[in-house]
């Protein structure tokens, strides 16, 4: 099944996809979800975050919600994170 990107997440969706190749690794998925929330509404997070995964939108929605209220991550695992999107043009996503 194809399916098509909005034209407004497809640089986010392109990053995404730069970062992880083979699928968002468990231990990266909550701290993803939190670094993109800064930059990004929680419903444009959801969503493609849920294009990528194939997840449903309203779970990954809630797991947006719980990463910046309960289960925050830690501020070097976000710094760290962010390295690696650095290398998959992460400043020029922030710059658009």
């Amino acid at each position: 099944m194809q399916i098509t990107i909005p034209p407004h997440l497809q640089s986010t969706y392109r990053l995404i996809q730069c970062a992880f190749p083979n699928g968002i690794e468990e231990e990266n998925y909550e701290v993803l979800l939190a670094l993109l929330s800064e930059e990004m509404s929680d419903r444009n997070v959801a969503e493609v975050i849920a294009y990528y995964i194939g997840k449903d939108y309203s779970v990954v929605l809630n797991d947006v919600y719980r990463v910046q209220s309960v289960d925050i991550p830690k501020a070097e695992d976000i710094t760290k994170l962010k390295q690696l999107l650095v290398n998959c043009g992460y400043q020029k996503w922030i710059d658009e």
